[in-house]
This record gives structure tokens, C-alpha cells and sequence, in this order.
């Protein structure tokens, strides 16, 4: 009796193995690039750039990460700005701070 309620759950489970779970996590890389498109929806921002800045007196467990990308519906000028540049704390992954460091709006 067990066993065939066994066989008869299995296909629902595995139908729900794969529901809600990531099978990787995103990068604080990746996070940082796409924290930056969400800060300006209405940008249009094309991440070109993601790096680590190096620290010389953080914790192991704080990452500041720094991208750039560019407003793919604007023409090159100066006003308003084209290119757009961030930069992300985490501390053990959890995003502490976010700022702009060029760009978007003068």
C-alpha cells in the first residue's frame, strides 16, 4: 500500500522539484549590474562593465562591486549623461548600499 502511494506521488513531486528553486545563485556581480537598471527603469541600461574594487581594511565578508553600463536611448553628449556607473556594498551578501558614482541626471 505504501509503495504504490509512493509511485503515485512520485511524478507530482517530481513536477514541484523544480518550482521556486534557483538552480545557481546570481553573482553580487550580476546583482550590482541589475540593482543599477532597477534604480532607473526608464533608462534603458546596457550593463557593460562589472567589477570587484579592492580593499585594503574591510572584512572578508564585505564585497564592493562597481559597474557601468550605457542609456541605449540616448545620442552621445554631454547632457544628459550616456554613460552611468554604480557602485554596491554587500556585507555576507546582503546589499548595505548603493550609489550612483556617474550619472544617470546631472
Amino acid at each position: 500500500m505504501a509503495r504504490a502511494a509512493l509511485i503515485a506521488l512520485l511524478p507530482l513531486a517530481l513536477g514541484l522539484a523544480g518550482c521556486g528553486v534557483k538552480l545557481r545563485e546570481e553573482s553580487l556581480l550580476d546583482r550590482c549590474g541589475g540593482l543599477m537598471q532597477q534604480a532607473f527603469p526608464g533608462g534603458n541600461i546596457e550593463v557593460t562593465k562589472k567589477q570587484l574594487v579592492p580593499q585594503e581594511t574591510q572584512s572578508f565578508a564585505t564585497t564592493i562591486v562597481a559597474a557601468e553600463g550605457r542609456r541605449r536611448d540616448l545620442a552621445p553628449g554631454p547632457v544628459p549623461l550616456r554613460a552611468v556607473a554604480v557602485e554596491c556594498r554587500f556585507d555576507d551578501g546582503i546589499l548595505t548600499g548603493f550609489r550612483w558614482t556617474k550619472g544617470p541626471l546631472r
